[in-house]
């Protein structure tokens, strides 16, 4: 017996997760509208923009303290008779190798006003020929280009493996990859693409031919979330136009669609980080947003972030200052869109007397031509190359020690659990509603007795359905209750007979599944597998993260609530909490915040976070998004701080393959 569709005829489960989620994103959406509507002066907006960048620094994880030498070195040099293209590799920080083309001209007086070019996510990175068609137009105008290939494109996979010959990890899935990494360590993979963009315009505040004074900067998609990073952190750029990623969250809220690891800033909706914000924090200084009409970035939402961000640089007397410049297609830096950004440029660095000359067709050099390394990519290219994971996992001796102190003190790691964990508030009164009961008959097994079963609703929070089977052995009296929390969810208890079987010897077992898990499955909000990277739960959880409340919160606060049902309904029962798997991760932690909680059984539990974070290829489990865990807690150190005050019991199945279980 397990719940029937739609929570037995109780209750449409599939839509209440991302309702829930949309639920606060909407609040926090009420309450900027009211924020910035109240501004009406720039005083008034220097403070918000202040508070916005300090979060913006923040989550990020910080920028290194010091700017180490770049060690720039020019590979070669593409002669085009009117500009020369120069193949540029430097470091970003010691061992991080940045490949870049450095397109200069060769006609008319220098010094250029210049444009950093970042990439979006094309697996050629600088060499792909949409990208290069943009870096030749603006050349040909008489602007200097540097043209960077991100972390994950181009010469710079993360993943590359010299023994198997080719990256193990598709492109720019490392950007998410690797972000869990990062994020774990409380360092965002934002942060490597702002050093290297900050270090990117150091590089060109080096070269002769260039007017340090006008640095413009663009890119589409992926390189247009890294314009506005570099709108955001440097300030020594005096133009900008992000192309094809301007929208709005409320917009994007709506939409089902996952974004890459770098374009999920923790918290961002909880501190009022919006795409039109994006915008303003770089004003007055004048910015065009690219866009084109029907991108999967909502043009509803382009729409709403530039209205905004009017209202913003009309407060500085600068309206005019930033502007929308829409072509038609669909998502890419197509050669309309090429063309008003040029011709803005054009009249933004070079000066309001001039024009754009657009060419009607641009023959791309092919990748090899403009390849910076012998060997393609840098970590096979050079002894001392240093990988995004290597330099992230430096981080982690310090983690560990300071995860290792606090272990000594319970009462203190008790604490970093609830601030990382951020549950819901809520204690309302647990109403149930029983829809369910067998008697499973248990002739011809080992253990004869009968199992009763219960199947119960309740809401753990408003408008949050979840629920759990109530399982005991006939004729028993037990004076102990265990919530479990299998993998599977309550629809995999026929799987675990034999499980069931021991701990109903001394407890009636809770088999519950919180929110989002189980029976309680959300539907699917976009068509990628549900459980894999970009798929619903890796959606849903994206959102969580921004609204900074993690879904790992809110499962063990039902968790919690579990445990107040059971105590409701046999008062004076004693209380222990086992998991299988994942659900043994949120056993655990709800065994620790609740004091009551006096037994913990952990089955195959996942490992540590640190040891993570520290492999360079790791199972990638989409659930794993953690941001900052290890500034908190990892999991070893929790069982060794609680072992003396719990019963903690730790079993590691053998994995015996795809058996048939009953």
């Amino acid at each position: 017996m397990g719940f029937g569709s739609y929570a037995s005829g109780y209750y449409d489960i599939g839509t209440q997760l991302p309702d829930y989620l949309k639920r606060l994103a909407d609040d926090y959406f009420a309450r900027d509208r009211e924020v910035k509507d109240g501004l009406r002066d720039v005083k008034s907006f220097e403070r918000r923009k202040a508070g916005l960048k300090e979060y913006f620094m923040a989550m990020i994880g910080g920028l290194p303290e010091s700017r180490t030498p770049l060690g720039d070195v020019c590979t070669g040099i593409v002669d085009r008779g009117s500009y020369q293209i120069r193949k540029i590799v430097y470091q970003s920080l010691p061992g991080v190798y940045v490949t870049a083309n450095l397109y200069v001209p060769t006609a008319g007086a220098g010094p250029y006003p210049a444009i950093l070019f970042a990439c979006g996510h094309i697996e050629a990175g600088k060499a792909a020929p949409i990208y290069q068609k943009v870096c030749m137009e603006l050349v040909s105008n008489g602007f200097v280009v540097l043209a960077v290939d991100p972390v994950s494109h181009g010469e710079r996979m993360q993943g590359y493996d010299a023994e198997a010959g080719r990256t193990i990890v598709r492109w720019h899935a490392e950007h998410t990859y690797l972000g869990q990494q990062c994020e774990l360590a409380g360092r965002h993979i934002v942060r490597y693409f702002v050093w290297d963009l900050i270090r990117s315009v150091d590089y060109l505040c080096t070269v002769a031919e260039v007017d340090s004074t006008r640095i413009g900067i663009t890119g589409n998609s992926g390189g247009g979330i890294q314009t506005i990073m570099a709108m955001i952190a440097d300030d020594r750029i005096a133009a900008a136009a992000p192309c094809t990623y301007i929208s709005s969250r409320e917009a994007y809220m709506k939409t089902g669609q996952p974004q890459d690891g770098e374009q999920i800033w923790d918290g961002a909706i909880a501190a009022g980080m919006d795409y039109d914000d994006y915008m303003t924090l770089f004003a007055p200084k004048p910015a065009l947003i690219g866009a084109v009409e029907s991108d999967f970035f909502c043009i509803e939402g382009t729409l709403d972030s530039y209205d905004r961000a009017k209202q913003v640089y009309a407060i500085y007397g600068k309206e005019d200052d930033v502007e929308l410049g829409l072509a038609k297609g669909t998502h890419a830096f197509n050669d309309e869109l090429r063309g008003i950004v040029v011709s803005w440029f054009v009249k933004r660095l070079l000066g309001q007397g001039q024009s754009a000359t657009l060419s009607g067709s641009i023959t791309p050099e092919s990748t090899a031509t403009l390849q910076c390394t012998l060997t393609g990519q840098v970590l096979q290219e050079y002894a001392n190359a240093v990988s995004v994971q290597a330099d992230n996992a430096a981080a982690l001796p310090e983690l560990r020690r300071g995860l290792r102190e606090l272990a000594r003190d319970p009462r203190r790691m008790r604490a970093e659990v609830a601030a990382w964990l951020r549950m819901p508030a809520g204690d309302d009164p647990i109403r149930p509603r029983i829809v369910g009961t067998e008697r499973v008959d248990r002739e011809g097994c080992l253990m004869e007795q009968a199992f009763l079963r219960e199947s119960t609703l309740f809401f753990s929070e408003p408008n949050m359905m979840v629920g759990g089977i109530m399982i005991e052995r006939e004729g028993n009296s037990c004076d102990r209750t265990t919530v479990l929390l299998l993998d599977k969810g309550t629809d995999g208890i026929h799987t675990e007979n034999d499980w069931i079987t021991s701990l109903t010897a001394e407890s009636r077992v809770f088999a519950f599944d919180p929110r989002g898990t189980g029976a309680f499955l959300s539907r699917a909000v976009n068509g990628r597998q549900y459980d894999m990277m970009f798929g619903t739960e890796y959606k849903l959880g994206c959102d969580a993260r921004m609204l900074d409340r993690p879904l790992a919160g809110m499962r063990v606060f039902d968790a919690l609530r579990a445990l107040d049902y059971a105590a409701q309904r046999d008062p004076g029962t004693k209380l222990g909490i086992a998991g299988q798997g994942y659900g043994a991760i949120y056993a655990l932690l709800a065994g620790i915040v609740d004091d009551r909680v006096d037994e913990i059984y952990l089955e195959n539990m996942p490992g540590s976070f640190a040891d993570m974070a520290e492999t360079r290829f790791y199972p990638y489990d989409v659930r794993n998004h953690w941001y900052g865990v290890l500034r908190h807690f990892d999991l070893p150190e929790l069982i060794e701080a609680f072992r003396d005050t719990k019963r903690i019991r730790i079993v590691d199945m053998p994995d015996v393959g795809r058996i048939v279980k009953f």
